[in-house]
């Protein structure tokens, strides 16, 4: 595998789309279809005010008493331009963003770095996976780059294959799926150049994701829990045929945020966007179930009501947070009752209306609880054995931390 880079500027002023748990700009195809299809009760091809009485007047732009997949569509497009205008962090934020590129099984990949330019000590490593149809740089446009600095550690947001990660459904419709692309390779990939260039903390690497970024975190616990120190999935479960044979290799810290009316990754298992075709995961309370048990937690979690600071968002939010297991981890979930397919705390709720992916809580900022959360994780205990076959670091012609891209 070789490496090169290619230079990106940092984010000033203009950003990128900061759809975290959505389906980026142009969303793939499928959901969006898959969507409008299950809103569409009559299987007219159009949507009416009684099948979205609360965002019809908003969607039916030409008001000829009909919502057309056209129109949703422009909608989406209208708030994503909106979007890109909104005021990003200044130049001057102490961070310095670099985008690189690596080839892995003759495919060229890339992914976002945001690096203290000053960094106070080994930097901890946390990678945030798009979800389905995005790509790293929009969410490296609203992620977290405004506590890189303060908080002293690497954020990483690299690009799935044709916009999506082989998260282990097995889904007909995604082509990293049906290629079998091999993103674990490509992450171990990324971890070997990011250690030629930055002083990184191999103890302290985490992975976090919404959506199809969600469940390929879960899919990186049970094949790279060697690498990882914790996950914290956000609206992605556990793939169904991940799960029959679920055993990560280490014991690992897991924080999941997932919302009890998401109606595109059910909290109760299933199909995704209602389709076999977007594959299948488990329920939230059985994929919980592994975790606890394969971390060796047997005794019952301190339940919270977090305050409802917005009572206008229609959501609330109840924290249930289990005792340490092995090595110290932690399994700690945030269930968003009312809350659909979003990322907590983001402004708008993201492009799509809130007929398409449900409530946003306006009650915690999933950004700020994910690092928190990572801050207190036990490291990993990294073992002496060579790397898995395939996992050979690759060459990098990179710049160093300090070296302006």
């Amino acid at each position: 595998m070789r490496a090169t880079l290619a230079p990106t500027c940092i984010v000033a002023g203009i950003v990128c789309l900061p759809v975290l748990a959505q389906e980026s700009p142009r969303p793939a195809p499928g959901s969006l279809a898959e969507r409008f299809r299950q809103l569409d009760r009559n299987g007219d091809g159009k949507l009416s005010r009684n099948e979205i009485p609360r965002v019809f007047d908003r969607l039916d732009t030409d008001r000829d008493g009909a919502v057309t997949a056209d129109e949703v569509r422009a909608r989406f497009e209208r708030a994503a331009a909106a979007r890109r205008a909104m005021p990003g962090t200044s130049e001057d934020d102490g961070v310095v963003q670099t985008e690189h590129k690596l080839t892995v099984d003759g495919r060229e990949r890339t992914y976002v770095v945001q690096a203290p330019e000053r960094p106070r000590d080994k930097l901890p490593v946390v990678f945030f996976f798009h979800g389905g149809g995005g790509r790293g740089e929009r969410v490296a446009a609203r992620g977290f780059r405004g506590m890189v600095a303060k908080e002293n550690f690497l954020a990483v947001y690299p690009s799935g294959w044709k916009n999506h990660w082989n998260d282990g459904r097995q889904a007909a419709r995604i082509a990293a799926q049906t290629e079998n692309v091999d993103d674990v390779k490509f992450v171990r990939a990324i971890v070997d150049d990011l250690e030629k260039r930055y002083p990184i903390d191999l103890s302290r690497i985490f992975a976090t994701g919404v959506s199809n970024g969600g469940i390929f975190s879960h899919y990186l616990a049970a094949k790279a829990a060697d690498l990882f120190a914790g996950i914290a999935p956000v609206i992605g479960g556990l793939a169904e045929p991940v799960a029959p044979t679920f055993q990560p290799s280490h014991p690992i810290s897991l924080l999941v945020i997932q919302g009890e009316a998401d109606p595109l990754v059910p909290i109760g298992g299933g199909a995704i966007a209602g389709s076999d075709r977007g594959g299948r995961v488990i329920p939230t309370e059985q994929m919980l179930k592994k975790y606890l048990a394969h971390n060796g937690i047997a005794g019952e979690p301190q339940v919270e009501q977090l305050p409802d600071l917005d009572p206008k968002d229609g959501t609330t939010t109840e924290v249930r947070r289990w005792p340490a297991g092995r090595d110290g981890v932690r399994v700690v979930y945030y269930l968003v009752k009312g809350g659909g397919h979003t990322m907590p705390g983001e402004p708008g709720g993201g492009a799509l209306p809130e007929a398409f992916v449900g409530k946003t809580s306006r009650d915690f900022n999933g950004l700020e609880v994910i690092w928190q959360f990572f801050k207190t994780c036990p490291p990993r205990v990294r073992s002496t054995a060579p790397r898995p076959a395939g996992t050979a670091p690759a060459a990098s012609t990179s710049p160093k931390v300090n070296e302006k891209p």
